[in-house]
């Protein structure tokens, strides 16, 4: 995106409902007066803060009349405060409204806020301290304007690289994906509101996203897209989740029992409450489905809708209040019913883009490097800035889209960070122009975009526009070119061979300029990692059939399996432009003595090691170590590797570390059909250690015995 949101492929109502709750509506009651005093209310027993949640729950669930129970099923008008989703409060009890908020990249309820880095760097960093981080800024900010949840973190695979949304979810790998969401949700929920990881599931394509069914086998369902929910779901124990428009084999997510009881609440233990994407439900029998509130109105769930089925045996009355009760709990455990949730505070601007701005620095990933082109020195007298991202703020469009509180850009850092030298820049409409005015330069920096964003995919891999063409042009022109890359996901780069460098700062956010700037010159080290592989041609990817995407006869076809990133480039022997985990730096790593500090065990053993890295480089830096284990060939076929670990380490030039990590037993698992269960089977496993998928110096072995 490059400053104007970019039109939806689909004009769904969804939006036009979205758009109409961010306008505030009248005040039904004062939630603060409905507040619960300490002790117990003599007529309402669920104020007593010494009992549980559950207990509170239940005192309150009977005393609600049907009526007061379905109103709590679905959305209303009538926020206190601008929001784009809301629960409506029920007086006579006390029960406090709940405010809404889209939320992956930045609070967008219709308000300025920090305009986040796209969530998917939160991946790229492979620091859950960062992701942390990232949350916290969103909660504290949508604390501030008055929401009590927040839609997101995304948490889908990604799949496919055109997915219109990728830069909003986090990688093609799951174990990465739900550890980086579990922090985040850690983050938005350590600031007193609901965090909702979503789209739950296999939303992988914008592309008929209402109706598509992505058909899956059982195993790669729990492997692959079950996983990072699950991994969020435990690690972070979010309030909410959203189920998404699609259908999963044949069933749509909001209607479909199987993913939401079977999967999401018995095999990962959610205990709070769903939520569905707008509109995305299909019958009132979505609440017996494991549905609790439809969105963004009333469509399928209210009062004269739900009768019919009660009468009729589809949905029971225990089931009605069991999705209440969930609720409920959820209300109690963050404390919604003891403070006024829209309550409203200035957003704290600086500290926003101070978030915003680490996170870009801790994320980027410095892709090529020849000559050690980077970073920039103060001789650079004469710099030719190109490209129209350079000068403007990239966001991802659709949901994600935030209005910024403020805002920088590249040029102007570039400027600030090189006074003395002479920048010049040109938008790069004009090709030969731009060459030309780069060609005297002592360095030409192209800035380069794609455009992702809600509703639907991109046409392709490569850059949009004459971008490609642009480099390809400039580096010609001026053998000292960098490439600096604002995207939501993997571009080609037929240009690659011809420019010294290419550095990804992803959709960089409200600091971006500044961050980047700092990136260039060194004054802060590149760090990040490729949460997804960048593909070396358009069809050179685990998805390339028309059945597999975007489908044929309204489904998507996943017959790549658990062969999903990486994992198929590895199995398939197929070369990427750059691997998973990928990332350089202006520092050098070395790693040495892994230990096994055991080396056999049984299936529910968790498997420790230990390794050192050595920054043998001048500068200081950081570097991401990632560990693989590659599963014994039997009873089901595996991918060659498969991530089951990471951790980030600062390190002084010169400096060792040594690194300990323990693997959790369910990353040496697969799912077993026959018994319905992950299950570690009998055998050698191997361990790889190093700084990406491709690149593993250190190995070991590893025997599970039962």
């Amino acid at each position: 995106m490059s400053g104007s949101p970019r039109p939806l492929l689909r004009v769904v109502t969804a939006l036009v409902f979205c758009a109409a709750l961010t306008v505030p509506g009248p005040l039904p009651y004062s939630q603060a007066s409905a507040a619960a005093s300490s002790s117990a209310e003599p007529d309402r027993p669920w104020t007593d803060r010494s009992l549980t949640p559950e207990e509170r729950a239940d005192l309150l669930l009977d005393a609600m009349t049907r009526r007061e129970k379905v109103r709590m099923l679905h959305g209303s008008l009538g926020s206190p405060v601008p929001s784009t989703g809301y629960i409506a409060p029920i007086r006579r009890l006390g029960v406090p409204g709940v405010t809404m908020t889209d939320g992956p990249a930045g609070v967008r309820n219709g308000q300025k806020a920090t305009a986040l880095p796209a969530p998917v760097s939160q991946a790229a960093s492979f620091d859950t301290d960062v992701a942390r981080e990232y949350g916290e800024t969103l909660g504290r900010e949508a604390r501030a304007r008055g929401q009590m949840q927040v839609f997101g973190p995304g948490t889908n695979i990604q799949r496919v690289p055109v997915n219109g949304r990728n830069f909003e979810y986090f990688s093609e790998d799951p174990y990465l994906s739900g550890t980086i969401a579990g922090a985040d949700t850690r983050g938005i929920q350590s600031q007193g509101v609901i965090a909702t990881v979503k789209h739950y599931m296999a939303n992988n394509q914008e592309t008929d996203r209402m109706t598509v069914s992505a058909e899956i086998d059982e195993r790669t369902l729990h492997e692959i897209y079950g996983t990072p929910f699950d991994l969020a779901v435990r690690e972070g124990s979010p309030g909410s989740v959203m189920c998404s428009y699609n259908r999963v084999n044949s069933v749509y997510a909001c209607s479909n029992s199987h993913a939401l009881r079977t999967m999401l609440r018995s095999r990962f233990g959610f205990d709070g409450y769903v939520v569905s994407d707008y509109p995305s439900t299909h019958g009132s029998c979505d609440l017996a489905a494991g549905l609790n509130v439809e969105l963004p109105l009333s469509f399928h769930v209210s009062g004269l809708s739900v009768r019919s089925p009660l009468r009729c045996g589809e949905l029971t009355q225990d089931v009605v209040d069991q999705r209440v009760r969930e609720i409920l709990v959820v209300l109690f455990r963050f404390g919604f019913f003891e403070r006024d949730g829209t309550a409203t505070s200035p957003i704290d601007k600086a500290a926003g883009n101070a978030a915003a701005q680490r996170v870009v620095e801790k994320s980027a990933v410095l892709l090529k490097n020849e000559d050690d082109a980077l970073p920039l020195t103060d001789s650079a007298s004469r710099i030719a800035v190109v490209g129209s991202a350079a000068d403007d703020s990239v966001q991802g469009g659709g949901s994600s889209q935030v209005d910024p509180l403020s805002e920088d850009t590249t040029l102007d850092a570039v400027k600030k960070r090189a006074p003395l030298a002479h920048v010049t820049h040109d938008d790069g409409r004009n090709v030969r122009a731009a060459a030309d005015s780069a060609k005297s330069a002592d360095v030409a920096l192209v800035f380069a975009h794609d455009q992702e964003g809600e509703g639907g995919d991109r046409s392709g891999l490569s850059l949009p526009s004459n971008q490609d063409e642009l480099i390809s042009k400039v580096a010609a022109a001026n053998p000292e070119t960098v490439v600096v890359l604002q995207t939501g996901g993997p571009v080609l780069m037929p240009w690659l061979p011809r420019v010294k460098s290419v550095l990804e700062t992803w959709y960089p956010g409200a600091r971006g300029g500044a961050a980047t700037a700092r990136l260039l010159w060194g004054d802060v080290n590149p760090s990040g990692k490729l949460p997804q592989t960048f593909p070396a041609g358009e069809k050179e990817v685990p998805a390339h059939t028309k059945a597999q995407y975007p489908g044929v006869g309204g489904t998507a076809y996943y017959t790549e399996g658990v062969d999903v990133g990486y994992r198929w480039y590895d199995k398939t022997g197929t070369e990427p432009l750059f691997p998973f985990g990928h990332g350089l730096s202006y520092s050098s790593f070395t790693y040495s003595d892994l230990r096994m500090e055991k080396g056999s065990g049984g299936p529910r053993d968790p498997v420790s090691l230990s390794f050192t890295v050595t920054n043998t480089g001048k500068r200081a830096g950081s570097e991401a170590a990632q560990v693989y284990v590659s599963k014994p060939d039997t009873e089901a076929d595996s991918p060659p590797r498969e991530l089951a670990g990471y951790r980030k380490v600062s390190l002084k030039g010169g400096e060792s570390k040594q690194m300990r990590l323990s693997v959790d037993p369910r990353q040496l698992s697969y799912w077993d059909t026959s018994s319905d269960a992950f299950r570690v089977r009998e055998g050698e496993y191997g361990i790889g250690v190093g700084p990406s998928s491709r690149a593993l110096p250190l190995s070991a072995s590893y025997q599970v015995e039962e």
